[in-house]
């Protein structure tokens, strides 16, 4: 608080004026530190002096408002009555600057070099003690010493202020005078050139800090003058002479008229910013690369190329002289350089490092399988140099394993000529490449593994049919010469396939398919093309006889048995081969000899046929008719036409012309009226049925036909259907026969469905189950063609079955060796208690020699041929007529 001043006379001379000034201004530069001292020191004066009260009131620069500070009266209890400025006064005052009265108010300007800082006013309580002109001048002359110890204690303070932030500010700050000799410099300045500021105050400053050259200094300086303000990077200097990049901001400063006075400078040493902005931007360029490498791999470019790429980035990016991938060789004996930059191109691909741990810095990543830094090879204790990085002078090295999901696929390297060339920033770097190459080379090993599986059997292994056909347009494009496909169908799989099971048909397709590969020549080609069917590639085939040559090496492969379930199986195998120049197309020539296969099969199997230009016509001619095996399906072309099973006894009149046999059951058998070719027998369609799968909707409308008939004969006699082994196998076969017979009316007793013996060999419990279930419909089951396949007693007797059929080959034999083999199984039936019916009977000494032999039914042309269902009933009446007879 400053000293309250001493109170003076009521009235004063001009001597006491002059005192009480000095008293006044003694005071005033006592506070003078202190601007608000300053301002309470002048106003309790005032209210002391002029009375009765006295206030400051403050103008901030740029706002016209008028803000209240201190103020004083005479009266200490008055201390609480805040002063109320005289509007219209202080207005005339501030527009004029001039010190001016009105009545019991003074108001005055606070005036310091050419600026208003505020006005002092002074007030009487009585209205009617007014202020004398010396009073008012006494109050303006006041104001006027007032503002000017007022503005020199701010200017101070601003000062103060000033220094003590140039004192704590990191920025190195320099004052110079007009000739750019130095006035001062902060702490910080010191600090960054390494000189006390007492050591160059007057020196020039471009010899105590600038590193630039002259001409940039001049240029430097006429532009600072020019424009008032230069800033630029600059390079620098220590008071060592270490030099360093550094930036400055410089202002010039002037004086009262505009005249240039000297110039302050701010420096900033921009090394380790400028260290910071080349590591981000050697950061983001790490970061591109490996970015654009990323791109590359999901582009699925090809490993090797990425590679190239990865080390060519390394080297650029890195700026060093070397960048190799190392892959794993001679099962991880050595590394080989798969991809290399900066290495002879001659050394790519075929030169290795060692893999151990002390050989060589790749063989130590590899093991270690971290990242490995080497700052100067000379000094390495860990491990020697490879010979392959010595000879080039490699120095310092950062090594990287490129890893996989199932191991180690590479070690990435990058290599300089110089000593400690690589930081953790870089080591981050080359890792990320190495784990874009990790994942590029699982991705290309999955893709890969896809592209093998979907271009392989993925049971067998063998080759399936697109990529045997790719194969197939390689050789010609290579025109590789005469070509040979072997296509082969298995004999008898089916059977093994259905009766042990799909895991004992997996088994043997996996036998063929050895025994296959092991049969053909080098550069021979197996595929699998599904199912039971594989086909060869032959190249190089002179002519038909070598191709023969060839397959019978392949059938040769199936003399011995296979084994499955257990057992041994005996299989068969037809072949169809079609030979080509390399110009043919790859599918016409597998149709080809997949048509020579199907003419094998017809022809009895386990057979080799060559495909001729007629077999195309034969082909041709298989597509039309199931097509129009189709059509006739739904047409209505299908026929059923009957042929009788007889009574051996009685009336058959020995076979004499003219004479009727009793009729004991009758046959449905297939017939199809086609619109162009006319009545079709079985054998020319049924075989195309079974293949083309049409055999099972073929065989359900016999069964309808047949079974309406039936149903409305007068007698009723039962009729036999036969199934096909396609129609076994149908999951609806059941509910099929049963709806059926519940759709007819016919009963279920009067329908014979019979299968073949081979139908049979196997005893799988599904089958039997099949067999059971349409027994248990009240349905008879026959056993058709009985003696030709492998049934057994014992599984004669677990079968459902309720009569035999014997085949017509032992009845056209029974002069023969058939004779033996149907008395055989006329006493195998009559031992299991089934009716026996002997099939193909054409002439009255077969019919003579059945009776001899015991057998009660027969069937044959000797007694009627299938006919249509109204000479089948003109027939029937005869046959009753003659057994009333």
């Amino acid at each position: 608080m400053p000293p309250r001043p001493s109170t003076p006379p009521d009235a004063l001379t001009p001597e006491g004026r002059s005192s009480a000034l000095a008293d006044l201004l003694r005071q005033a530069t006592q506070a003078s530190l202190d601007p608000e001292a300053v301002l309470e020191v002048a106003v309790r004066w005032c209210a002391r002096v002029l009375g009765d009260g006295a206030a400051m009131w403050m103008q901030e620069p740029g706002d016209e408002a008028l803000v209240l500070g201190p103020y004083a009266h005479r009266d200490v209890a008055r201390e609480s009555v805040t002063p109320v400025l005289p509007e219209a006064l202080t207005a005339h005052v501030l527009e004029r600057e001039v010190t001016a009265a009105d009545g019991p108010a003074i108001v005055a300007p606070l005036r310091s070099r050419g600026r208003v800082l505020g006005v002092l006013a002074c007030a009487r309580d009585d209205a009617k003690r007014g202020y004398r002109r010396e009073d008012a001048e006494l109050v303006g002359e006041v104001a006027a010493r007032v503002a000017l110890v007022l503005d020199n204690a701010r200017l101070y303070e601003r000062v103060r202020i000033q220094a003590t932030t140039l004192a704590h500010v990191d920025a190195a700050v320099l004052s110079m005078d007009g000739e750019n000799r130095l006035r001062s410099m902060n702490p910080a300045a010191e600090r960054l050139f390494g000189w006390r500021e007492e050591e160059v105050l007057g020196r020039a400053v471009v010899d105590v800090v600038s590193a630039e050259s002259s001409d940039n200094v001049q240029r430097a300086r006429a532009a600072l003058r020019d424009a008032g303000r230069w800033t630029a990077p600059w390079r620098l200097k220590r008071r060592g002479g270490e030099e360093f990049d550094g930036h400055i901001d410089a202002v010039v400063v002037r004086d009262d008229h505009g005249g240039i006075d000297g110039f302050v400078a701010v420096y900033h040493d921009m090394t380790e910013r400028l260290e910071l902005i080349a590591t981000l931007e050697r950061r983001a360029a790490q970061q591109a690369a490996v970015a654009a490498l990323g791109e590359r791999a999901l582009e699925a470019e090809h490993p090797a190329a990425l590679m190239d790429r990865a080390v060519e980035t390394a080297r650029s990016v890195l700026d060093v002289e070397l960048a190799g991938v190392f892959e794993l060789a001679d099962e991880g004996r050595v590394l080989a350089l798969r991809a290399g930059a900066g290495f002879a191109r001659s050394q790519v691909g075929s030169a290795t490092v060692p893999g151990g741990w002390a050989d060589g810095q790749e063989g130590f990543t590899l093991i270690r399988r971290e990242p490995v830094i080497v700052g100067d090879a000379r000094r390495e204790r860990r491990f020697v140099q490879a010979e392959l990085v010595a000879a080039l002078g490699a120095v310092s090295g950062v090594t990287v394993v490129v890893q996989g999901r199932g191991g180690v696929h590479a070690v990435l390297a990058a290599y300089a000529r110089r000593e400690d060339a690589f930081s953790r920033d870089d080591v981050t770097f080359l890792q990320s490449m190495a784990n874009v190459l990790g994942d590029a080379l699982d991705r290309f090993a999955s893709d890969e593994e896809i592209r093998r599986r979907g271009l392989h059997d993925p049971l067998t292994e063998l080759p399936n049919r697109t990529l045997l056909l790719e194969r197939l347009a390689e050789a010609a494009e290579r025109d590789a010469g005469p070509i040979a496909l072997l296509f082969c169908d298995l004999d008898h799989f089916k059977t093994v396939n259905d009766s042990l099971g799909h895991r004992a048909g997996d088994d043997v397709l996996r036998q063929v398919a050895d025994r296959l590969r092991a049969a053909v020549r080098p550069g021979d080609v197996v595929g699998r093309f599904g199912g039971d069917e594989f086909v060869v590639l032959c190249e190089h085939v002179d002519d038909e006889a070598g191709a023969r040559l060839i397959a019978e090496r392949l059938a040769a492969a199936f003399a011995r048995p296979f084994r499955a379930g257990g057992d041994d199986h005996m299989l068969g195998v037809s072949i169809g081969i079609a030979l080509t120049d390399s110009a043919e197309d790859g599918d016409a020539l597998l149709r080809d000899a997949d048509t020579a296969m199907y003419r094998a099969k017809e022809a009895g199997r386990s057979r080799i046929e060559l495909f001729d230009t007629g077999m195309r016509a034969w082909a041709v001619g298989r597509l039309q008719t199931e097509a129009g095996l189709r059509r006739a399906l739904d047409a209505g072309e299908i026929e059923v036409h009957y042929q009788p099973i007889v009574s051996t006894a009685g009336g058959a009149g020995g076979g004499a012309p003219g004479a009727v046999a009793a009729v004991e059951a009758v046959e449905a058998l297939v017939r199809w009226r086609h619109p162009e070719r006319g009545l079709l027998a079985p054998g020319e369609f049924v075989g195309v049925a079974e293949e083309s799968g049409l055999i099972v909707g073929l065989g359900r409308r016999v069964l309808e036909l047949a079974c309406t008939a039936a149903a409305a004969w007068e007698p009723r006699i039962p009729v036999h259907v036969n199934l096909s082994p396609r129609q076994l196998l149908d999951k609806t076969l059941v509910e099929t026969v049963e709806a059926t017979l519940a759709a007819t009316g016919l009963p279920s007793e009067l329908l014979a469905l019979e299968i073949t013996e081979s139908m049979l060999i196997d005893r799988g419990p599904d089958r039997l189950v099949v067999l059971d279930r349409l027994r248990g419909l009240g349905v008879k089951l026959v056993l058709d063609d009985f003696g030709t396949g492998w049934s057994s007693l014992s599984r004669l007797a677990e079968l459902p079955i309720g009569g035999l059929k014997i085949d017509r080959s032992f009845v056209a034999d029974l002069d023969g060796r058939g004779g033996p083999i149907v008395d055989a199984i006329v006493r195998l039936a009559r031992a299991f208690s089934l009716p026996v019916v002997g099939e193909g009977v054409e002439t009255p000494e077969q019919l003579a020699a059945l009776r001899r032999l015991g057998c009660e039914l027969a069937q044959g042309f000797l007694f009627s041929r299938p006919v249509p269902e109204p000479e089948l009933l003109s027939l029937l009446r005869r046959s009753a007529v003659a057994d009333h007879a």
